[in-house]
């Protein structure tokens, strides 16, 4: 019994990725080849993750001769050279992306980091001393306040303006509380024992796919955010910086 809800969270991020690109395909925003591009990525990335799970079950992720062939946790880079192959490769995909983005809520794209409370459970283990590694502390902790707070600024954009800058920043945040202290203090982490804990079945998982998924989904929100240079109103006066208010913060076209 895998006593985990890490495979939970990789249906949830797969059916939010695939919901949000059928809806823009639906409604007419991205192009057919477009919708072919984000749906050869997406499927690319399927495949991944059932290579990465059945390495995972076959204990291949914590074998001696992996380890020494390829980097640590060189899992995670595979999502990140797929997409970035894909945006070289696949016509359309860089357009579609950010046609997705710009219909896409962004409520959806703020409330669906709240899944990284799931942070908790590393900490709690490493609390019972069934992880031994203080990376569950270093990253879990920030990872656990950050999905707290998409859900807290989830409702603050239901009720109130919220700056687009304001949001930007929360959503560059994201991947920074992940990648600096993982990358940055690497040699740290490896020369403590239970380190080895992140590459067991399913915990794999989320350096594999889950994480960088969510990361993706951060990188897509600051690109709808993006501030646009010499954007000017018609009269030439330099528009005032949107926000997101009570009225348009869960429609597709808000910011």
């Amino acid at each position: 019994m895998i006593n985990s809800i890490l495979p939970f969270y990789l249906v949830i991020v797969f059916s939010f990725s695939i919901g949000i690109a059928r809806r823009a395909a639906l409604r007419g925003t991205t192009s057919r080849r477009e919708t072919r591009a984000v749906d050869f990525l997406l499927g690319t990335l399927f495949i991944w993750t059932l290579v990465c799970t059945a390495m995972g079950l076959k204990g291949l992720h914590t074998s001696p001769a992996l380890l020494a062939a390829l980097p640590f946790l060189w899992q995670a880079v595979v999502p990140v050279v797929i997409l970035a192959a894909g945006l070289l490769c696949l016509p359309g995909l860089s357009s579609a992306l950010g046609k997705i983005a710009m219909a896409t809520p962004l409520t959806w794209l703020v409330w669906v980091q709240a899944l990284r409370i799931g942070a908790a459970g590393g900490i709690i283990k490493g609390l019972r001393g069934e992880i031994t590694s203080s990376y569950v502390f270093w990253v879990g902790i920030p990872d656990l306040l950050y999905g707290i707070s998409a859900l807290l600024l989830g409702v603050l954009l239901l009720f109130r303006s919220v700056g687009r800058r304001t949001i930007l920043t929360w959503h560059l945040l994201g991947p920074a509380i992940i990648l600096l202290p993982t990358f940055g203090f690497m040699p740290f982490f490896m020369n403590e024992p239970g380190f080895g804990f992140i590459l067991a079945f399913p915990m794999v998982l989320a350096p594999g796919i889950v994480v960088p998924f969510l990361l993706f989904l951060n990188l897509l929100a600051a690109w709808k955010l993006r501030p646009i240079p010499g954007r000017r109103a018609r009269d030439g006066r330099r528009q005032p910086e949107p926000t997101a208010t009570p009225g348009n913060a869960g429609r597709s076209d808000a910011i």
